[in-house]
């Protein structure tokens, strides 16, 4: 297999911007292998071979962590730290590896090349081509449209549904080592499509503009669309992720026949810290759902 070597694992972690082509890359062979191959089921298809392409580098991740994780007593303390995209973590020599925005970038790669070819290609085909990821999105819409005084409820529904989705991802993790991938790449390709039918919708309507009204006009509803989206959208995959890694960790130390050791207590006990950081991530991402997101009106 050759795409799982385009970019090594430690180069990406101190690198992660460069996981945006390479992302996009996995993403639009796949639309397009499965636009030509598999014609009637190509939605899905699409989201299986792109999680096939990041398969390797997910694995490749997944065990680099292991092995700093054992290596470093301060383990989560430094997957904090990495939140910052280049902090020193205690006085090392070298900027740590940026495990975090590696996750997001990854995720905006596979989110920018569903958006992209939505947007550009010919409305009925990319209307076939992603039927799935746009009944998702109406029911998404329909199950989360009311009044605005129960934001309490929409609340507890987002966040619990959230935290359904991080158990699945965890649970992927531990049982197919880096399975939660396919839930990932999944949200990204609704994400992607909620994005580009809004890209597409907002060119048809300032169309018939004239020069700087229409430019105005599509940039307009082009960054109000990224960022009702993208506000609580990154930081509930950057949970995922984190969730996925806790899982991939936990799945390791099993095949390794670790239980009953200090490896495997420490192993779960970093786990856990993930899992209940993800699980803060997606309290806030929650709250920015219900709140903020709302009052950015798309036109």
């Amino acid at each position: 297999m050759v795409i799982e070597d385009l970019i090594p694992i430690r180069v990406a972690e101190k690198n992660p911007i460069d996981m945006l082509p390479i992302a996009f890359l996995y993403s639009t062979m796949a639309i397009f292998l499965a636009a030509w191959i598999f014609p009637s089921n190509a939605a899905i298809v699409a989201v299986f071979l792109a999680t096939l392409a990041c398969m390797p580098l997910m694995l490749s991740l997944i065990g680099f962590e292991k092995e700093k994780e054992e290596m470093h007593r301060d383990y989560l303390k430094r997957v904090v730290y990495s939140l910052f995209g280049g902090a020193k973590s205690h006085g090392a020599s070298e900027p740590a590896e940026q495990l975090l925005p590696f996750f997001i970038w990854l995720f905006l790669g596979l989110a920018v090349a569903f958006t992209f070819w939505f947007a550009v290609l010919p409305k009925d085909f990319a209307a076939n081509l992603f039927y799935v990821q746009l009944n998702t999105i109406k029911e998404i819409n329909l199950g989360f449209s009311g009044n605005s005084a129960a934001i309490g409820l929409f609340f507890s529904k987002i966040l619990l549904n959230n935290i359904k989705v991080l158990a699945f991802a965890v649970l992927f993790s531990i049982i197919y080592g880096a399975g939660a991938i396919f839930i990932l790449v999944w949200n990204a390709s609704v994400i992607g499509v909620a994005i580009g039918d809004t890209m597409r919708n907002a060119l048809s309507a300032y169309a018939p503009a004239i020069g700087f009204v229409s430019i105005a006009g599509y940039s307009t509803a082009i960054g109000s669309s990224l960022m009702r989206y993208m506000l609580h959208g990154i930081p509930e995959i950057l949970a995922y992720f984190i969730g996925a890694l806790a899982g991939g960790m936990i799945s390791i130390a099993v095949v390794r026949h670790e239980w009953n050791s200090e490896k495997f207590e420490a192993t779960t006990y970093n786990a856990l810290g993930l899992v209940i950081m993800a699980i803060l991530i997606l309290v806030i991402a929650a709250m920015l759902e219900v709140t903020v997101s709302p009052l950015i009106l798309v036109k």
